[in-house]
């Protein structure tokens, strides 16, 4: 599982044909979804449910790559000694997603969006000068079922999920890649990447690509903290957005949330 600066995937902004074209690429727990609660709820019980596997950590930050594939390849190295198999994947995939699916037929507002995501996400794509992706570490069962949960149509944009890497670069890298190919683009101008926690930053400070923060009060705080040049508290503010992406800037980590 070691992680090499070699494997490091940083954007050349010198293209060999010129693109007008950017890319926004928006992670979804606590950036599009205000599923970061329920989420977490469910990842943890599935493990007990799925493999009988309790007390795991749950300070994500402590974890060598922070997603749902990096966190279970970690804990099962820990315990077991291996990573998973395809069947014990499935299992677990088929455990989170019927959690998931429990709570919310007991409570939808825990799958509510952010504030003006689906609206602003819908106007995005249809920008000329903006193309847009997902990167997210869930995996995709569960990513899918909370974006149409909240209401949120992605089923037409260019996608990486944590099958697609153990770390945040690489799924970004592949969502990157993915866009070039959906958007017919051998390069994008600018690559602004959305999130919602530390880790998102750092990502993008690694590859050397631009971010926005989203969140409100001490955690919107946090993200300019540890670097986050522009940070939205949702996207109800449309002309906000567009703003934040075009001034984005490359974060610097310099502090530790």
């Amino acid at each position: 599982m070691s992680y090499h600066a070699a494997d490091h995937f940083v954007y050349d902004a010198v293209c060999r044909i010129h693109s007008r074209m950017n890319l926004a690429i928006f992670d979804i727990d606590g950036t599009l979804t205000e599923t970061k609660a329920v989420d977490e709820i469910c990842f943890v019980q599935a493990f007990a449910d799925a493999h009988a596997i309790t007390e795991i950590n749950t300070n994500w930050m402590e974890y060598q790559y922070v997603t749902d594939s990096g966190i279970m390849f970690q804990i099962f190295h820990e315990r077991f000694g291996r990573t998973p198999d395809d069947d014990e994947l499935r299992n677990y995939k088929s455990c989170l997603v019927n959690l998931l699916e429990t709570h919310r037929a007991k409570d939808s507002s825990l799958f509510a969006e952010i504030s003006g995501a689906a609206r602003a996400l819908s106007r995005l794509n249809r920008e000329r000068e903006w193309a847009v992706a997902l990167a997210t570490g869930c995996w995709r069962v569960s990513a899918e079922l909370k974006l149409k949960a909240a209401g949120i149509h992605t089923e037409d944009l260019p996608a990486a999920f944590a099958e697609d890497g153990l770390s945040r670069e690489s799924i970004l890298q592949t969502a990157v890649s993915r866009a070039r190919e959906s958007y017919g683009q051998s390069c994008f101008e600018k690559i602004v990447s959305v999130g919602d926690a530390q880790w998102d930053v750092q990502a993008a400070g690694t590859l050397g690509i631009t971010f926005i923060g989203v969140g409100k009060g001490d955690r919107g705080l946090k993200l300019r903290q540890v670097g986050a040049t522009h940070v939205l508290e949702g996207y109800s503010d449309y002309g906000q957005l567009i703003e934040s992406l075009r001034e984005a800037g490359v974060p610097t980590v310099t502090g530790v949330v």
